[in-house]
C-alpha cells in the first residue's frame, strides 16, 4: 500500500466509526426521550440499553486480538461493518427492552473492534507528519454521524420511532459503502506487529495516559446517555430542542478533531490534550450549575468536541510507543476506556435512579474530566526539570 493512500484508509475507518459509533452509539441518545415518552422503555431501562452498548464495547476490545490472530484485519473490519448495519436495522423493530439491549450491545462490540483495528492501521500506515491529522479525520466521522442523527431523528420521529430508526439505518448503509471503499486497497501484508509484549515495562507516560483515558471515558457517560433526555424532559424544552442541541453536538464533534489538530501544531500533543480535557471538564459540569440557554448551548458545543480529545489521545499513544508494539498498546488503551465506560454505564443509571438528580451526574462527569486534565500534564518533564 503506497504511503500516499493513507488518507483513503483514514476516510474508510472514519466512515466505519461514523457507522458504528456515530450512528450505533450516539443516535440512541436522541432516541431516549422518544422511547420513554411513548412507553417503549422506562427511564431505568433506557439507561441500561445505553449501558449495554458500553458493555459491548468492552467485549469488542477483548476479542480484537483473537480476531487479529485468525482473521485478516481487512476481513475483520469489513465483517464488523456489515454486522453494524444489521444491528441498526434490527433496532428499528420495537420488540422490547431485551431486543433493543441486545442489538445495541452488538453495536458496542463492532465499534470496539473497529476502533482498535482502525486506529492501529491508520497510525501505522500514515507518515508521522500527518498522523495527528489522520486520527482527526477518523474521529470527525463520529461527529458527522452525530450531526446527521440530531438533524434527522426529530423530523423522522414525527412519523413514528420505527421510521426514525430506519432513517438512521439508511445513513448507516451509505457510511458502510464509503468504509468499504476506503479499505478496499489495504494490504494486510504491510501490517505485521509484535504481539508478544506482555512483559514489557510500561513507561510513566504510558501509565498516565491509560489513567487519562479512563477518566475521559467516565466523564462522557452522563452526557452520552442522558443529555438529550435532560433537555427534552427535565429542562422541558421538548424533543425538537433536544434535536437542535444534538445537531450542535454533531457539528462540534465534526470540528473538534480538526481544532485539536490545529492545537497540536501550535503547542504539541501533550499540552493540547491538557487544554482540551480542561475545557471539557468545564462544559460537562456547567449544566449542574444552571440551565439557561447559554449554559445549555455551551455544554452541547463543548461536549460535542470530545472526539478531538480522542484523536489527541490516539496521537499521543503513537508518540510515546514504538510501532512494533502499537496494536497491543492501543488495545490496552482502548480496553481501559472500555472498562471505565462499562463501570460508569452500569453505576450511573443506578445513581440517577436513586438520586433523581441530573446535577450530580454532570458534576461527576466534569470532575473526572478535570482529573484527566491534571493527569495528562507532562509530569515527567516537570520531574526531569526539577532534578536538573
Amino acid at each position: 500500500m503506497a504511503e500516499s493512500h493513507w488518507l483513503r484508509t483514514a476516510i474508510g475507518v472514519s466512515a466505519a466509526m461514523c457507522l458504528a459509533m456515530g450512528f450505533g452509539r450516539f443516535s440512541y441518545t436522541i432516541m431516549v426521550p422518544l422511547l420513554v415518552q411513548r412507553g417503549v422503555l422506562t427511564e431505568f431501562e433506557a439507561g441500561y440499553v445505553g449501558a449495554s452498548n458500553l458493555f459491548g464495547f468492552m467485549i469488542g476490545i477483548c476479542i480484537t486480538e483473537w480476531l487479529r490472530q485468525y482473521w485478516k484485519i481487512t476481513f475483520a473490519l469489513k465483517t464488523m461493518i456489515f454486522i453494524s448495519v444489521l444491528a441498526l436495522v434490527a433496532s428499528s423493530y420495537e420488540v422490547g427492552f431485551w431486543w433493543l439491549a441486545f442489538w445495541r450491545g452488538i453495536l458496542g462490540i463492532t465499534v470496539g473492534v473497529i476502533m482498535v483495528l482502525g486506529l492501529t492501521i491508520v497510525t501505522a500506515v500514515t507518515p508521522s507528519a500527518f498522523r495527528s491529522l489522520a486520527t482527526s479525520v477518523i474521529f470527525s466521522g463520529v461527529g458527522f454521524g452525530i450531526f446527521l442523527s440530531g438533524s434527522a431523528i426529530p423530523q423522522l420521529a414525527l412519523y413514528g420511532n420505527s421510521i426514525a430508526w430506519q432513517g438512521v439505518s439508511l445513513f448507516g448503509v451509505c457510511a458502510a459503502g464509503l468504509a468499504i471503499w476506503g479499505l478496499h486497497d489495504l494490504e494486510d501484508g504491510r501490517l505485521f506487529f509484535d504481539t508478544h509484549v506482555s512483559n514489557k515495562k510500561f513507561s510513566f507516560s504510558w501509565t498516565m495516559l491509560l489513567l487519562v483515558h479512563a477518566c475521559f471515558a467516565i466523564g462522557l457517560v452522563p452526557h452520552t446517555i442522558y443529555w438529550a433526555d435532560f433537555i427534552a424532559r427535565e429542562a422541558e424544552l421538548g424533543v425538537g430542542a433536544a434535536g437542535v442541541h444534538w445537531v450542535l453536538v454533531g457539528v462540534s464533534s465534526f470540528l473538534g478533531p480538526l481544532v485539536a489538530y490545529v492545537l497540536t501544531q501550535q503547542m504539541g500533543t501533550a499540552w493540547a490534550l491538557v487544554i482540551v480535557l480542561a475545557i471539557l471538564a468545564v462544559g460537562i459540569s456547567a449544566p449542574g450549575l444552571g440551565r439557561n440557554t447559554i449554559v445549555l448551548f455551551v455544554s452541547s458545543v463543548i461536549f460535542g468536541a470530545q472526539p478531538g480529545a480522542s484523536a489527541l489521545i490516539a496521537a499521543r499513544a503513537r508518540d510515546i510507543s514504538d510501532l512494533h508494539v502499537l496494536p497491543v498498546l492501543m488495545r490496552q488503551l482502548i480496553f481501559i476506556n472500555g472498562i471505565a465506560t462499562a463501570i460508569a454505564g452500569a453505576l450511573i443509571p443506578i445513581l440517577f435512579d436513586q438520586s433523581e438528580s441530573y446535577n450530580l451526574l454532570f458534576w461527576l462527569g466534569g470532575g473526572f474530566m478535570g482529573l484527566g486534565a491534571i493527569l495528562s500534564l507532562p509530569w515527567k518533564s516537570f520531574f526531569q526539570s526539577a532534578q536538573s
